[in-house]
């Protein structure tokens, strides 16, 4: 089975290393850089993902104000929230189902998303 993911980032080349790197481990990966983005791409018929990935701080909103959407849309779907101010960042968020440390190196956050999603 192939793994779709839904890749948030602001940053663009962080983006596109990470989705580069997952595509090459066999992940379908579609990209947003923005919250507004990520939002009409859940909200768009067909959306269908198994994994978010989502950076908390985005330019035009924060990663886990995009849960409620994720749970409604695809309430089987897994959400990973990457942080760069670790656990501090995500006070009064909903949860996701993994928060990860931003500068995470690419084999432990492959063996985390490879365990959630089975």
């Amino acid at each position: 089975m192939r793994v779709t993911v839904l890749l948030v980032d602001d940053d663009a080349s962080s983006r596109m290393v990470l989705a580069t790197l997952l595509e090459d481990e066999g992940f379908q990966v579609d990209l947003a850089g923005s919250f507004a983005e990520a939002g009409r791409m859940l909200a768009a018929e067909g959306a269908a993902y198994d994994l978010a990935l989502l950076d908390q701080n985005l330019g035009d909103g924060r990663g886990t104000d995009l849960l409620p959407a994720l749970r409604a849309r695809l309430p089987a779907a897994k959400a990973v929230v990457l942080s760069g101010c670790g656990e501090d960042d995500l006070s009064g968020a909903p949860a996701p189902d993994a928060v990860l440390a931003k500068g995470i190196g690419f084999p432990e956050l492959l063996e985390r998303l490879r365990r959630l999603v089975g």
